[in-house]
């Protein structure tokens, strides 16, 4: 099937976008997605090494799975959206691989803060996109990219039985902030090269009055209040913590 082919630069979007608009701006979300599930195979596999012990290590080969088959469901669907789904994809790679290249991947106690904050982070994204999509599409994006919980529920109690003493808190309180921080400073890069979440949420704004734009950085929001309430719960923040 070719590339649907519509404008991502809508000049107003308090309206609802055109279908084509639509269908473009879902098939660069889709790439900028499976991509995204390239680099968290990657960064499952690295943990095998540095795991402390072989149960470890196959749980983390259960996660490896787990992204792989993530990803062939998400390269599935926009295969048959475009013709040439890598091209897509690479348009999102640089902003990916700036925050993967840079995640704390190379001992157990920084994997572990990873896959407890850090991954987590692209599940708040996805709960939050998908009530903007078709009811296929939203199914696929929950199951794929937020389909972790057991996972991320085994990393947190990983992270918690390494929360020892003030250093390794304080360790983690350092990765967890430049976590975030890189995956905001990614975003924020992403959303300006495209449009393709404005023309998303653009049906749901003009029913609510705001704009696109408003619900992007609700979205933003959304992801920041997540992170929190996991820092929270690790003691790694307080609630009272402006």
């Amino acid at each position: 099937m070719a590339a649907a082919e519509g404008d991502l630069n809508v000049s107003d979007t308090t309206h609802a976008p055109t279908p084509e608009a639509r269908a473009a701006a879902t098939v660069e979300l889709l790439g900028a997605l499976a991509y995204g599930q390239l680099r968290a195979i990657d960064a499952a596999a690295r943990v095998i090494a540095v795991a402390p012990d072989a149960a470890t290590a196959d749980g983390a080969a259960t996660v490896v799975e787990h992204e792989l088959a993530a990803y062939r469901a998400l390269l599935a669907d926009l295969s048959g959206r475009v013709d040439e789904p890598e091209q897509v994809m690479d348009a999102m790679k640089p902003h990916f691989d700036a925050y993967f290249d840079r995640a704390p991947l190379d001992d157990w106690f920084g994997a572990s803060v990873f896959f407890a904050l850090g991954l987590p982070i692209a599940a708040d994204f996805a709960a939050a996109i998908a009530p903007v999509l078709d009811g296929d599409t939203a199914q696929l994006v929950r199951e794929a990219i937020g389909g972790r919980d057991v996972f991320e529920a085994a990393a947190v109690e990983q992270l918690k039985a390494q929360l020892v003493d003030e250093d390794s808190v304080r360790r983690a309180r350092q990765l967890s902030g430049d976590l975030l921080g890189r995956a905001l400073t990614s975003y924020q890069e992403a959303m300006g090269e495209t449009d393709a979440l404005k023309v998303l949420f653009a049906g749901a704004a003009a029913e609510q009055g705001t704009t696109g734009e408003a619900q992007v950085k609700r979205l933003a929001m959304e992801v920041l209040t997540g992170h929190r309430r996991r820092t929270v719960m690790l003691g790694l923040e307080d609630l009272d913590e402006d």
